[in-house]
């Protein structure tokens, strides 16, 4: 009998083993294809929540304010005039100085009237001694005039018997007439002399006030502006009077006009005693700056004031009404001319809604917060502002309510329906907290 004997490597098996592993292979196959068949589709994903941070409304008291553009004015604006006719001898205060009442400004020559006064002072002396002569006169004119009525007296019985000759009593009537008619002439010359004196002294007084215009003075306290003469310059002659102008600074005015619609509220704060006011100087930079190492005390210059006039009529063409305030100056910060800002205080409104100006936005003319829903959605919400406080917004009731969760930073990334979680629930640092009203969130625990 005849043995066969397979090798692994014949070609009979060889084939016999792929056929094996092709159809193997064509199973695992048609098992995929099944399975994936039957699987279901991936569920979309949820679109990460936006970073933002967020604050609970509270309310807060928030001052009754308005703030209305207003203009510097001083009180007083004093020309300092040369009133004599001189050459300006000497300058004795520099432009620009702070000066007081009564304080020597410029000096003008006084040669000319010094020696109008030692005149008008002799025409007096003169006058004087006139009158001195005339009293003398009078003096004897006086006791000749005496002697000549007694005379008279005692021979105007004698001559109608004829003991005193007529001649001798015309005689004597002659001498008692000269004698009044000296008296009359005394008189006359006192009279001449005590007019001559009055108009010597008139001389004199006058003299000595020109005399007095040669050193310029200042009428207030206050800051000299710039001079329009110097020292060598002829001034007091027609068209050049004007040395100087002294503006008082201490206290000063603001002028604002507000609209006519705030004059019963202005009005009736006035007279409850309740309203208040300041002044703030527009732009003023109060804090060092590079190569500017000293800036004005404490921050932006400011002045409590007081309401002292508002005006009599409203304009016609503005409907405003021009008021006045009036406040203290005594470093100068505020000069005339300048603009500033009057804020006038009407008390305090009380809980009062406030959000952030942060968590304010626009679409067109309306104004919205995001308020978050429970599910931490947002949603927009229309609101009505009706002031601003620093840099927050007051809110009229209704929109929003004591409590409610809103955005307060971050609104420019939000659409509605959009999840939010904290910012610095990351472990970012957040921002500064906002300003009342808003109660900042609770840190949230980092990973």
């Amino acid at each position: 009998m005849q043995r066969h004997t397979f090798n692994a490597h014949s070609p009979d098996l060889a084939s016999t083993r792929i056929a094996h592993g092709a159809i193997s292979l064509l199973s695992i196959g048609l098992v995929s294809i099944l399975a994936a068949c039957t699987e279901r589709p991936a569920a979309p994903m949820d679109p990460p929540a936006i970073a933002v941070y967020t604050g609970t409304v509270a309310t807060q008291d928030i001052p009754i304010e308005y703030t209305f553009p207003a203009t510097i004015e001083s009180p007083r604006t004093v020309d300092i005039n040369a009133r004599v006719p001189g050459w300006l001898e000497k300058q004795v205060t520099p432009d620009g100085a702070r000066v007081v009442a009564g304080q020597l400004l410029y000096q003008i020559d006084p040669s000319q009237y010094q020696i109008a006064l030692d005149a008008a002072k002799a025409k007096l002396a003169q006058a004087n001694a006139q009158e001195e002569v005339a009293r003398a006169r009078l003096d004897s004119a006086t006791a000749q005039r005496t002697f000549a009525q007694s005379t008279y007296d005692r021979n105007k019985d004698l001559v109608a018997s004829g003991a005193v000759s007529q001649e001798r009593f015309d005689q004597i009537t002659a001498q008692l007439a000269e004698a009044e008619a000296a008296v009359e002439q005394a008189n006359a010359d006192i009279a001449t002399a005590k007019a001559n004196e009055l108009a010597a002294q008139a001389d004199i007084a006058n003299a000595a006030l020109s005399l007095s215009y040669c050193t310029v003075s200042s009428s207030l306290n206050g800051l000299m502006g710039p001079s329009s003469y110097f020292e060598g310059s002829l001034v007091g002659e027609s068209g050049k009077q004007l040395l100087n102008t002294v503006v008082q600074t201490d206290p000063m005015w603001a002028n604002f006009s507000p609209s006519a619609n705030y004059l019963p509220m202005l009005l009736a704060n006035q007279s409850a005693g309740t309203i208040s006011a300041r002044v703030y100087l527009v732009g003023a930079s109060a804090t060092p700056q590079p190569a500017m190492p000293l800036g004005a005390p404490g921050d932006s210059p400011v002045a409590d004031a007081r309401l002292v006039f508002v005006d009599s009529t409203v304009g016609q063409s503005s409907d405003t009404v021009l008021m006045r305030v009036e406040f203290a100056n005594p470093a100068t910060i505020f000069r005339p001319g300048a603009y500033a800002s009057v804020q006038i205080g009407l008390g305090t409104q009380k809980d009062a809604i406030v959000v952030p100006e942060t968590a304010v936005f626009a679409r067109q003319t309306e104004l919205f917060v995001w308020r978050v829903k429970a599910d931490d959605t947002v949603e927009s919400l229309g609101i009505d502002v009706v002031a601003k406080h620093l840099n927050l917004m007051i809110v009229a009731p209704g929109a929003l309510a004591k409590g409610d969760r809103i955005v307060t930073d971050g609104v420019g990334k939000l659409k509605a329906g959009q999840k939010i979680r904290e910012a610095n629930a990351t472990g970012a640092a957040p921002p500064a907290g906002p300003a009342g009203g808003v109660n900042p969130p609770a840190k949230a625990e980092g990973k």
